[in-house]
């Protein structure tokens, strides 16, 4: 097999796997990530059940193939974020938001991005897909922990922990929780508390904007407003 065949070859099955993947993107959105079949698949993507099992042999991998894809972009809006900043404490609250503009412009990734990591795996006992997808994530928490050392460095953000991993998981955690209130308990913010999403997302940014800063009163990024669907 010539060189330029074999190239065509691998560009040709990145192109099928990428086919797949957007059938399958879609299909999740309407029948969920535990839904979604194969034959779902299949159908939308218009290639055989047998195909899709070369690329892709169990349910599970083509979920994770998913999820690194929405890790994959995650991590490039990240990256785009803090760049328009210098202090890390600027560029960790843009990074935040920047999450939450994630979460409104690509619900599906979100989606699965947050069913995945609500399980637990034993890690000697991941597979593959698991893996790839774990070892994504490490990578989008790494570049949080790296700005939030930037900013322990410039005296930006002034935590008791020094920490930048923890400090950079509790910044994760607060801000997805915060995410998914917003978005799944819209109704009972307004209707038991008089609240909307986007004054719950403001208050809780400056909360975390506070709690790096130590108290400091600095005008830093805020979080954009949440858009109507």
């Amino acid at each position: 097999m010539t060189r330029r065949r074999r190239a065509r070859r691998t560009e040709d099955k990145k192109q099928r796997r990428d086919d797949i993947l957007d059938a399958a993107e879609r299909m999740i959105a309407r029948h969920g990530v535990a839904g979604v079949t194969f034959g779902h698949v299949a159908k939308q993507s218009r290639l055989s059940r047998s195909l899709i099992y070369v690329y892709f042999p169990t349910h599970d991998e083509l979920i994770y193939a998913v999820c690194v894809r929405g890790l994959v972009l995650l991590q490039a809006r990240l990256e785009e974020a803090m760049k328009r900043y210098s202090r890390g404490l600027d560029q960790v609250l843009a990074m935040a938001a920047a999450y939450q503009a994630f979460a409104d412009d690509e619900p599906l990734y979100f989606k699965v991005i947050s069913e995945l990591e609500a399980k637990q795996t034993d890690p000697s006992k991941m597979s593959a897909a698991e893996q790839s997808a774990s070892d994504c994530g490490r990578l989008v928490l790494g570049l949080v922990a790296q700005t939030v050392q930037r900013g322990l460095k410039d005296g930006s953000i002034r935590t008791q922990s020094k920490d930048p991993m923890l400090t950079a998981l509790s910044v994760w955690a607060f801000t997805h929780g915060l995410i998914q209130i917003s978005t799944s308990k819209r109704y009972m913010l307004e209707d038991d508390f008089s609240l909307t999403a986007n004054q719950l997302l403001s208050h809780g940014f400056e909360v975390l904007r506070a709690s790096l800063a130590g108290g400091s009163n600095r005008s830093l990024p805020a979080a954009p407003a949440r858009r109507r669907k």
